[in-house]
């Protein structure tokens, strides 16, 4: 009965660190990026210490031990448990999201294999000198090669791979690429470089443009075969405005002004 009330206690300072997680997994100050790091970091620090120490910690100090056993419990869900999920689920395009998700998770549940299949060879001390060197790692990995996604919009990050996909990454000039959601690899790749909210500004009317031409062109033809087309997709403001500003080249990225484009209800 001992042993089942100190679990119910870690499982409650767990559902403490994934419900403070909810809180803060959305907000730039924070986010996503730097939760992970910190959970990492702070179950790093929490098993590296009683490792050096072990049999003061599992005599003399086995409270202090417990302290940190739970506080370990808190940052693992205030970190790498609650943002795995959530990050695998949005830097992956959308052709290939469930089947990377998978991928993801299945590399998860391959490090818990290990784990659980080493632990039966080495003793409860030597586990203390090999696990916390995976939370170091993990915090590393992250710095160096996570993108942070916190406040990107799917849709925008899903533009960006569409011009990826077309081998023109370097046309891409959205918010995607913006310094703070770009990992510190593709940093100092340059890939930021291309960031221009003007011109970015400008594509996206371009590319609204072409999606109310092919409207236009399908409302026309559907009239034609006695339909009644029902055009809600786009305001009368910004099918006024195009058919004003006529059709410029989408090939070349040609948009209106950035004055003229305030004038859109997009």
């Amino acid at each position: 009965m001992t042993g089942w009330l100190w679990n119910l206690l870690n499982i409650g300072v767990s559902l403490v660190g994934y419900y403070l997680a909810s809180f803060l997994i959305d907000n730039k100050a924070y986010g996503r990026k730097w939760m992970m790091i910190v959970g990492f970091l702070g179950d790093f620090l929490c098993f590296v210490i009683p490792a050096f120490n072990y049999h003061y910690y599992s005599t003399v100090g086995v409270h202090k031990f417990q302290a940190m056993y739970f506080i370990s419990s808190f940052f693992n869900q205030f970190g790498p448990n609650c943002v795995s999920f959530i990050v695998a689920a949005e830097v992956y395009p959308t052709s290939v999201r469930a089947t990377a998700h998978g991928f993801s998770a299945a590399w998860g549940k391959l490090g818990a294999l290990v784990a659980a299949v080493m632990y039966n060879y080495i003793t409860i001390e030597q586990r203390f000198y090999v696990v916390p060197w995976f939370g170091l790692a993990g915090a590393l990995i992250t710095f160096v090669w996570l993108p942070d996604t916190t406040g990107l919009d799917l849709k925008e990050q899903e533009r960006r791979w569409a011009y990826i996909r077309q081998g023109r990454e370097e046309d891409y000039h959205g918010v995607a690429i913006h310094p703070q959601h770009l990992s510190l690899w593709e940093r100092m790749r340059g890939v930021g470089k291309h960031y221009d909210p003007q011109a970015d500004y400008d594509q996206k009317v371009a590319e609204m443009r072409g999606e109310w031409e092919v409207a236009q062109a399908r409302k026309a033809e559907e009239k034609a075969g006695g339909d009644v087309y029902d055009d809600d997709e786009f305001s009368d403001d910004v099918s006024s405005y195009f058919q004003r500003t006529g059709t410029p080249s989408l090939k070349g990225n040609v948009a209106p002004s950035l004055r003229e484009s305030e004038k859109i209800a997009y």
